[in-house]
């Protein structure tokens, strides 16, 4: 089985890795894992052109985002952490998105796109210094949405607010984290 894991966080130390961290520690060794921090990659903006439509990659010169594309599409496990930004994903997970609609929805038969990913796993981990109840759930939800154009299966949340307030994670989100690779 091939997971990637996606690093949406520039803080290569903060609460996000952490947790993504503890989900790779219980993995187990006999996967193959694939970790990406997105804020290493150089990848464009999108134009908005819809030359990617109706079922082409992007039209802009090759960068990391197909190249990450095609990882996502060769995985069957996609792990994606963000710290929330403005009550969403950081706009460094959200650029490497943009640029990869055609990987998560096949536009080739008519009017409603159809899911490329179907029956793929996904685990969703958000961190926000804001507490409940204006954590991560921005973060989360637009996160979903990318993947439900996918057809992904959610097999795990960990929403982790009020980092602000505290100086360590808190040990019961850490063990929930290791639990939820283990059952990957």
């Amino acid at each position: 089985m091939n997971i990637l894991i996606l690093n949406g966080s520039p803080r290569k130390n903060g609460n996000t890795v952490k947790i993504l961290k503890q989900i790779e520690a219980g993995i187990g060794k006999e996967y193959s894992i694939d970790w990406s921090d997105v804020v290493d990659l150089a990848i464009k903006p999108c134009m908005g052109c819809l030359r990617c439509r109706p079922n082409k990659e992007c039209a802009l010169s090759e960068d990391d985002a197909q190249i990450l594309g095609r990882k996502i599409s060769a995985a069957d496990v996609l792990i994606i952490g963000t710290p929330t930004y403005w009550g969403s994903m950081t706009g460094i997970l959200k650029n490497l998105f943009e640029r990869n609609v055609t990987t998560f929805e096949d536009f080739s038969q008519g009017r409603f796109s159809k899911p490329r990913q179907k029956g793929k796993k996904a685990v969703i981990v958000a961190t926000a210094a804001a507490p409940w109840p204006f954590n991560g759930k921005g973060a989360v939800k637009s996160i979903q949405k990318v993947l439900q154009g996918g057809a992904y299966r959610i097999a795990g949340i960990i929403n982790y607010g009020g980092t602000a307030l505290q100086s360590e994670i808190s040990p019961k989100v850490l063990k929930k984290a290791k639990k939820m690779g283990c059952s990957l």
